[in-house]
């Protein structure tokens, strides 16, 4: 039976995203369209007096400042209006983006979310070039949370490591990993060692045990290249293992990670490391990479979080594999009862290399559809690869026995602005307006694995 999904609308500038839903529930879950602030210009004014401890009380000292904690602020606010409306509220977030415009201001950010979320959820903070909304946007943020009461399969959420677990401790204020029925999210985790003096950064294989150095050579000139990101993905993932086996849950639960790189040159030897700890790319998780401005603290250059089904759980877990040739190891979406989770989607073309323009589409379904000549330049990749990515999307989800018209978030990256408005022209010849999914668009660095990537879609769909 298709299961049940529903707008919600509160009827004001929440998103910058114009047709877009301000969240989509579906199955007791709630997928929100990422969220802004809807004012600016005040300042420390605009906050209340218990949150304006980093006020100096001086123009200029407080010119920036005042403006990302307000920005904060107006941020959580407005995804407080979209969760109630949902039925939710910032204590049932299960996952959290924040995306940072400079994160040189984090501390301003962490300020603000310490007073909407004492108890917080798992999320993951990334600088990014750029956040779509009216103004400067200094914050954006967009979540999934739960509904309590509306789905008994997914119940209210469970924090299982907080963010003062003794074992490692939490860099900021979020918890490590919450629970709601059989999905589990951890935090975005990077390669620093937060129960050491000092909280050092993992920076090559000296720092990892020898178990981690499978790929050193014992020569400098390639270790001191390949080995800062293959000692912090080792370490990252390991120390992902055993915040999952605190809860009895191991690496074999996982059905996607998620993984955000400082360096887009730095994904094959990611995909090394990937690889020892899933060895079965039929059977293990879907993969998402894209490099961002910002990962982390200074000097990482990776930030991996993970959605994980608990096996003690009733629901069907099954994986889909790809339409065309695997671009990367892991299968193109993994389903957990109702939901289906994709893998990042890019420009594939049938022989599963990123397509470059119009050409390289050849005669695929519907691409008669697209007004192609009306691109030049970039924007004609930007078409081709938004097309190929949609219908790769499209289906990966039908494999998975879902559709476009299930879709309930989708995530875009783009490398320039710009990107967006072409992916939107392509988008409105693919999926129809009255199916729109919560919608979420940040500018990055790398939108996809590999440098040539103009944009990338993450997916999750409900049957």
């Amino acid at each position: 039976m298709k299961s049940f999904k529903k707008d919600i609308r509160i009827g004001d500038d929440a998103t910058a995203f114009g047709a877009y839903p301000d969240a989509v529930s579906a199955e007791g879950l709630v997928f929100t369209s990422g969220t802004r602030a809807r004012s600016q210009g005040r300042g420390f004014a605009a906050l209340p007096e218990a949150a304006r401890g980093k006020s100096q009380g001086y123009g200029l000292a407080d010119r920036y400042e005042g403006a990302v904690s307000e920005g904060a602020w107006e941020t959580h606010a407005s995804l407080e209006d979209v969760l109630q409306a949902a039925g939710s509220d910032n204590s049932q977030i299960l996952r959290q983006h924040v995306w940072q415009k400079d994160k040189r201001f984090f501390p301003c950010y962490e300020a603000v979310r310490i007073h909407w979320q004492p108890t917080p959820s798992p999320s993951s903070g990334l600088g990014v070039a750029h956040i779509p909304g009216a103004g400067t946007q200094w914050i954006g943020i967009d979540a999934i949370a739960v509904a309590p009461g509306v789905n008994p399969r997914f119940g209210k959420r469970a924090v299982l490591a907080a963010v003062d677990q003794a074992a490692l401790p939490s860099a900021s204020h979020y918890s490590q990993a919450v629970q709601s029925g059989p999905l589990v999210f951890t935090a975005g985790h990077i390669a620093i060692k937060t129960s050491e003096p000092g909280k050092p950064v993992v920076q090559g294989f000296d720092d990892v045990p020898p178990e981690g150095r499978a790929l050193a050579t014992g020569r400098s000139h390639p270790d001191s290249r390949d080995g800062p990101i293959a000692a912090q993905t080792w370490y990252v993932y390991k120390q992902l293992e055993e915040l999952l086996a605190r809860g009895a849950l191991g690496l074999k639960d996982v059905i996607l990670s998620t993984v955000y790189l400082s360096d887009l040159r730095d994904f094959a030897v990611f995909h090394r490391v990937h690889r020892q700890f899933f060895p079965d790319a039929a059977s293990g998780p879907a993969l998402c990479v894209s490099a961002f401005d910002e990962v982390g603290h200074r000097g990482c250059r990776i930030e991996i979080e993970l959605t994980v089904v608990d096996p003690k759980s009733d629901m069907e877990v099954r994986s889909t594999g790809w339409s065309v040739p695997a671009p990367h190891a892991g299968p193109g979406a993994v389903t957990v009862g109702p939901f289906v989770f994709c893998a990042g989607m890019v420009g594939l073309g049938r022989d599963g290399q990123l397509v470059l323009g119009r050409d390289a589409l050849g005669g695929e379904e519907g691409v008669q559809a697209i007004a192609f000549e009306a691109f030049a330049g970039r924007d004609a990749v930007t078409a081709a690869q938004s097309f190929a990515a949609l219908l790769r999307l499209k289906e990966t989800l039908a494999l998975a026995g879902a559709s476009l018209d299930g879709l309930v978030k989708l995530t875009l990256y783009v490398g320039e602005m710009r990107d967006l408005d072409v992916f939107e022209q392509v988008r409105a010849k693919v999926l129809n307006d009255a199916e729109l999914p919560a919608f979420e668009c940040v500018c990055v660095r790398g939108p996809g694995p590999v440098p040539e990537a103009n944009i990338q879609l993450e997916a999750i769909a409900v049957l």
